[in-house]
């Protein structure tokens, strides 16, 4: 699942693991993207306590509704997506600042954030955030990239190399939504495998406010 160039209405990438950050900022470099007018940022947590259950929890079902602040349980790392799960939860999307124009691309770029938790029995490699994407419809990634240096409220910093079962990581992605269109979703859209139990590309699980925009879109039917 590497990063692919920007290509209107089509699928996007995520790219590599990123950061440890405590603020969002809402006035960021003058230089650069911003948001439309009647797209403003809004102050969202950037991170989230998290309580790790006892015993190894459920994995995630492709299709899984959630709202900001919950859960899901999906592979640590989507290129050994039968190994050792982790928890992610994501905190929420906002229209960013400050974004430089060669990354936004003519679109407009969002902060998406997410603190991903290790459910691992022992010491094991850090988890990996590959696989999640702003999305517009609950259903299509975004071009989503590692953030650029210097984004005071979407810092790159570099999560622990190895991590115990309960240990959490706070990481920021940027998301970059097509002319005409609004990212309120976060997806998690992998699918490495071609298990059809581990088939997110098709139906991702999806973050979102409560409300109808929860529920992700079927998949539509061909004709005939």
């Amino acid at each position: 699942m590497s990063s692919s160039a920007r290509v209107p209405g089509a699928a996007r990438r995520v790219c590599l693991p990123i950061g440890v950050f405590v603020v969002l900022a809402t006035v960021a470099a003058c230089t650069g993207s911003t948001p439309t007018d009647d797209v403003t940022p809004t102050s969202v947590p950037t991170s989230a306590a998290v309580t790790v259950p006892a015993g190894q929890p459920a994995r995630s079902s492709p299709g899984t509704a959630l709202t900001f602040g919950q859960s899901a349980v999906l592979p640590a790392n989507a290129f050994a997506a039968n190994g050792s799960p982790a928890m992610f939860t994501v905190t929420g999307i906002t229209p960013a600042e400050g974004v430089p124009e060669d990354t936004a691309q003519g679109g407009t770029p969002y902060f998406l954030y997410v603190t991903v938790t290790s459910l691992a029995s022992r010491p094991a490699p850090a988890p990996r955030v590959v696989g999640l994407s702003g999305s517009a419809d609950g259903r299509t990634p975004a071009l989503t990239l590692a953030p650029t240096p210097g984004l005071t409220a979407c810092p790159v910093a570099t999560p622990p190399e190895r991590m115990r079962r309960g240990q959490s990581y706070s990481a920021c992605l940027v998301s970059v939504a097509d002319q005409g269109q609004r990212l309120q979703q976060v997806i998690y859209w992998a699918d490495t495998t071609g298990d059809p139990a581990l088939d997110y590309k098709s139906t991702p699980v999806a973050w979102s406010l409560p409300g109808p925009a929860s529920t992700p879109a079927a998949p539509s039917t061909p004709a005939g």
